[in-house]
C-alpha cells in the first residue's frame, strides 16, 4: 500500500499541484517548447469505504449569476474529505454532472492510494477559489497518518472544472509542461507560502532534478487520474498567476508550490 501522496512517494514522503481558473488559452511562452525550457534553465485496488455521512457547510452565494456553491463533506471511518457542491446552474442534468465529479474526484484519493478507513487516518479540507457558470476551482490540503507510519503525510490537490461540459480542466489548458518544466529548473523560478530557509532548501533540491522528469510530472498532472494513479503534481490559475507543485522530501513539507505570471516572465 502506497503512504506517500504528491501525493509522489510524497517523495521520501512527499506529494503534489492543481487545476486552474481564469484564462482559456495557453501561455504562449515560446515558439519552441525545447528552447523555451532549455533556455530558462541556463538562466540559471482497494475497495472505497461504505460509510458515508455529508456534513453542509457554509453557502457562498453568487446573486450576480445566481449561481451558489457550499462544501459537504465525505466521512467515512478516520477518513474525512470536505468537496464542493454547487446549485442553481439551471441545466440540472448538467449540475448534477458536475457535482458527481467533483465529489468523485475530491474521493479518488481513497482507492488511489489504497487506503483503509480502519487504519489510516485521513483529513482534508476544501477551499473555492473562485466559481462562476463556466468554471470552478477548488483546492484540498490536509494530512493523511497511514497505519504504521513513522509520521504524518502533508497532502495538496486541486480541481478545476468546465461547469457547461462537466470536464475536468488540467495542467496543459494554460501552459506548456515542458516549458513550466524549464522554468523551475530555472534561477528564475518563485515558490509562494515558504519562509526564506525552506524556500532555500528547496531551490537546492529541485536543481538535483531535470527538465525531463519535471516535464513527464506536469504531463500527468491534475485530474482526471491517468490510470488508477493519483497525480504526483495539481496545478490551479488565480488571478492570471498559474500555482503548481512539485514533490519535495518530507523535511521541505511534502509539496512546493510554485508560482508563474505569464505577464512578467
Amino acid at each position: 500500500m502506497k503512504h506517500s501522496l504528491t501525493i509522489p512517494a510524497l517523495l521520501a514522503a512527499g506529494l503534489c499541484l492543481a487545476a486552474g481558473c481564469g484564462s482559456k488559452n495557453k501561455v504562449d511562452l515560446s515558439s519552441s517548447h525545447t528552447t523555451a525550457a532549455e533556455t530558462m534553465a541556463e538562466t540559471t485496488e482497494a475497495a472505497p469505504p461504505t460509510v458515508e455521512e455529508t456534513e453542509p457547510a457554509a453557502d457562498s452565494s453568487r446573486p450576480a449569476s445566481g449561481l451558489s456553491t457550499s462544501v459537504e463533506t465525505y466521512s467515512s471511518g478516520d477518513i474525512s474529505i470536505q468537496y464542493p457542491v454547487v446549485a442553481n446552474l439551471n441545466n440540472s442534468e448538467t449540475e448534477d454532472a458536475v457535482n458527481a465529479l467533483l465529489k468523485s474526484n475530491a474521493i479518488s484519493i481513497i482507492k488511489a492510494q489504497g487506503l483503509d478507513e480502519t487504519s489510516d487516518r485521513l483529513e482534508i479540507q476544501c477551499e473555492i477559489l473562485s466559481a462562476d457558470r463556466n468554471r470552478l476551482t477548488a483546492v484540498y490540503k490536509g494530512e493523511l497518518s497511514a497505519g504504521g507510519a513513522a509520521h504524518p503525510v502533508s497532502i495538496f490537490y486541486t480541481n478545476t472544472v468546465d461547469m457547461g461540459k462537466a470536464a475536468d480542466i488540467g495542467f496543459s489548458t494554460y501552459a506548456d509542461p515542458h516549458t513550466m518544466a524549464g522554468y523551475v529548473m530555472s534561477d528564475a523560478c518563485e515558490f509562494t507560502g515558504l519562509d526564506a530557509e525552506t524556500e532555500q532548501a528547496v531551490k537546492e533540491y529541485k536543481a538535483t532534478q531535470t527538465i525531463d522528469s519535471y516535464t513527464k510530472l506536469f504531463q500527468k498532472a491534475d485530474f482526471p487520474l491517468k490510470g488508477t494513479s493519483f497525480p504526483e503534481s495539481f496545478s490551479y490559475e488565480d488571478k492570471g498567476a498559474i500555482y503548481f507543485s512539485i514533490p519535495v522530501p518530507h523535511a521541505l513539507g511534502d509539496y512546493a508550490i510554485v508560482e508563474f505570471t505569464p505577464e512578467t516572465k
